[in-house]
C-alpha cells in the first residue's frame, strides 16, 4: 500500500518542550489532507528497586489538577543515551542513583500525533544522589512495596501510562527478584 505523500510543512507554535506543525499530505487515494503533528523529544523512565520496594514519585500535573503516582522520568536531552536520561531523571527527581539499569521496552506512546519514542528501564537503586527539581515541579518521593504497587495498579490507583506499562513489562523480573 502506498504511503502518504508530504507536500508542505508549517510550524504553528513552539515552546521549550514541543513544536506544533501542520503537514499538507496526499493520501494513497489522492485525497488531500492537513495533518497536525506535535513534535516532542524522546522520553526515558525507570522503575528503581531497593530491596522489595519501588522508588516512585507523586507528581503534580496541572491539566488534571492533582498529584499522580509515576516512575521517575523525563525528556532525553540532545545527544544523551536513553539509559543515561533515565539515570539522570531518577537522581534529579528522587535523590537516588541506579546501581544497575536494564531495558524493559521502548514504544511510541502517541503514534497518531508524533514520532516520540519512550524508553523504559528498571534496576537496583541506592541513596547517594542529589535532588534537582526543575522550576515549578511539585514532586514527592515515595517508596512502596512491589506487591502494593501491583495492588494499586489493579485498583486503578496508578493511572500514569508509562508507569503502568513499566510495571506490566517488569512483572516477571520483579517477581524473580523479590
Amino acid at each position: 500500500m502506498p504511503r502518504w505523500e508530504k507536500k508542505d510543512t508549517r510550524k504553528i507554535a513552539e515552546s521549550t518542550f514541543f513544536t506544533l506543525k501542520e503537514e499538507d499530505v496526499v493520501l494513497p487515494d489522492g485525497t488531500e489532507k492537513i495533518y497536525t503533528i506535535l513534535d516532542l523529544p524522546d522520553f526515558a523512565g525507570v522503575l528503581p528497586l531497593i530491596g522489595d520496594e519501588l522508588v516512585l514519585i507523586k507528581n503534580y500535573r496541572h491539566p488534571i489538577d492533582k498529584k499522580i503516582i509515576e516512575l521517575p522520568a523525563g525528556f532525553i536531552e540532545e545527544g544523551e543515551k536513553p539509559e543515561d536520561a533515565a539515570e539522570r531523571e531518577l537522581e534529579e527527581e528522587t535523590g537516588y542513583v541506579l546501581k544497575s539499569c536494564k531495558k524493559l521496552c521502548e514504544y511510541h506512546p502517541i503514534a497518531s500525533l508524533n514520532d516520540q519514542k519512550t524508553h523504559l528501564f528498571w534496576g537496583d537503586a541506592e541513596e547517594g544522589g542529589k535532588i534537582n527539581h526543575d522550576e515549578g515541579e511539585d514532586i514527592e518521593v515515595i517508596k512502596i512495596s512491589v506487591e502494593r504497587a501491583y495492588e494499586m495498579l489493579k485498583k486503578n490507583d496508578i493511572t500514569h501510562p508509562h508507569t503502568a506499562i513499566a510495571l506490566y513489562k517488569a512483572e516477571k523480573f520483579l517477581d524473580e527478584k523479590i
